[in-house]
């Protein structure tokens, strides 16, 4: 016999012992896989939970999430979605059925503190059940699946355990994510988009923001007052202690949104429109009579020029008699001081240079305006939001558009920027993209003594060939603007 080289012999273990090394990590991995396989057939096969909240027959079952986040299913008028925490798990809960007679007397109880609490308790109960329920099946289907697969007690129990830790983990990070502030903003979707009922009044949201107990509370109340109002069909009242502007802006002569318009105003009580340019495509005077929705929106129209909207355009408004043109003056319109001016510039063809520095210079002379004012101004709506900076410290808000991409900025000193998407869907503009854009809406709730902003309702309407619809709320905080140095 030939002895073997030591050498030789050390790179046979070698590769022996790599080939154990990597067989090990699959033979992990695949347990791995048939434990998560077993996991979330466990969580199918456990079901929902129906559990009754107040007058509400809820379906509530645990799913799961890259986001986490609380789905709310109101059928057929469509969905609350609520960021109350991080993944893995989500909770969904389904409204199967609503006691109208119990609803009813709900809200005629001139005391309802009782009835909070009571529904408090309940969704917490029914929460931390479902969220049990689920890891029960979700361990048990983990265990259950890896002792069928592989016929090993021991690797069922460890796999069983290993379940349990990531599930408690789970329910940590929920409980360390989770923002108590998320029923304040609520994102709706379906029918409830046209529902101010569900939405609430906005002095009302504010001044309990910070109060988990009341949100839930609300929730839970708004649905049940909106089940009833679809039966009884009551007129919706708005708040006259609060004043409610629609902002819109880069219409861009798409004839659909003046019958969406109406209908907002109707369904939210809106007080003004205020339109921060771009209603024109070419500013022709052929244009004007697309601009005839202006009169049948019955409330008053503020309204600054746009880089797309001619003289001719601007004139035509101002004859209307429910508009109101800013051209660098203040108009006190629902009690709100509004300052604006329309853009310097006119380029409707979009080969043409545009001047940024105009666009600036028009923002320092309406802070010079806004600073001369004996009453302090409210807002200001300018076309461009590049003419925003200037105005940090003179106003506590500013209106724009222009970029057909609604977002919302700091400037500092107590101002804040919101810039509107294209209402219009950015009009024909639409077909040259192969993305459709959304046709975007806000409604912002002033209080009419402070002329403070409160809260502001995102509405968001499927673009050229989608039919979706959501309106997310957000609660305004409440600074206001410091002196500029």
């Amino acid at each position: 016999m030939i002895p073997e080289r030591p050498g030789r012999r050390s790179a046979l273990h070698a590769a022996a012992h790599h080939e154990v090394s990597w067989s090990s990590v699959a033979r992990v991995l695949l347990v791995v896989a048939v434990g998560i396989t077993g996991a979330l057939i466990g969580l199918f096969l456990v079901g929902p939970r129906h559990e009754q909240i107040g007058p509400l027959s809820v379906q509530v079952r645990v799913v799961p999430s890259f986001v986490g986040d609380t789905v709310i299913d109101l059928p057929p008028l469509g969905t609350v979605s609520l960021d109350t925490h991080d993944g893995p798990l989500s909770l969904h809960a389904r409204v199967e059925a609503v006691d109208v007679e119990a609803a009813r007397s709900l809200l005629g109880r001139p005391d309802t503190s009782s009835v909070e609490q009571d529904i408090i308790r309940d969704a917490r109960t029914i929460v931390w059940r479902s969220a049990l329920q689920g890891i029960v099946g979700a361990v048990l289907g983990a265990g259950l699946l890896v002792l069928v697969v592989w016929r090993r007690p021991r690797r069922a129990l460890l796999t069983a355990l290993v379940t349990t830790a990531v599930c408690a983990a789970s329910l940590v990070v929920g409980g360390l994510t989770w923002n108590q502030q998320a029923l304040a903003q609520p994102r709706y979707t379906g029918l409830l988009v046209y529902a101010p009922q569900v939405v609430g009044d906005a002095d009302q949201v504010v001044s309990n923001v910070q109060k988990y107990g009341d949100q839930l509370a609300r929730l839970v109340d708004n649905v049940s007052k909106l089940s009833a109002a679809v039966i009884a069909l009551p007129q919706f009242e708005p708040n006259p202690e609060t004043v409610r502007v629609l902002h819109v802006s880069d219409i861009h002569l798409n004839p659909n949104v003046w019958p969406i318009m109406r209908t907002i105003v109707k369904q939210y009580g809106i007080d003004m429109v205020v339109d921060s340019g771009d209603i024109a495509d070419h500013g022709t005077a052929a244009e004007v009579d697309l601009l005839d929705g202006i009169r049948t929106l019955g409330v008053p129209y503020v309204y600054v020029r746009g880089n797309h909207d001619s003289a001719t355009i601007e004139s035509a408004i101002a004859a209307m008699p429910n508009a109101v043109v800013l051209r660098g003056g203040v108009a006190d319109v629902e009690g709100l001081q509004i300052l604006g001016s329309g853009d310097p510039r006119f380029t409707p063809d979009k080969s043409t240079t545009q001047d940024s520095a105009e666009v600036v210079a028009q923002g320092e002379q309406l802070a010079a305006v806004a600073r001369a004012q004996q009453q302090p101004v409210d807002f200001v709506v300018v076309h461009d939001p590049t003419a925003a900076p200037p105005l940090a410290g003179v106003t506590p808000l500013v209106l724009a558009g222009h970029t057909h991409q609604r977002r919302v900025e700091d400037l500092g000193q107590g101002t804040e920027l919101l810039v509107q998407g294209s209402t219009g869907g950015a009009g024909l503009r639409a077909l040259e993209s192969e993305e459709p854009t959304p046709l975007t809406f806000t409604v912002l709730y002033f209080d009419r003594a402070t002329g403070a902003l409160q809260a502001r309702d995102e509405i968001t309407l499927g673009g050229v060939g989608l039919t979706s619809a959501q309106v997310e709320r957000f609660i305004q905080p409440q600074a206001q603007p410091q002196p500029a140095p």
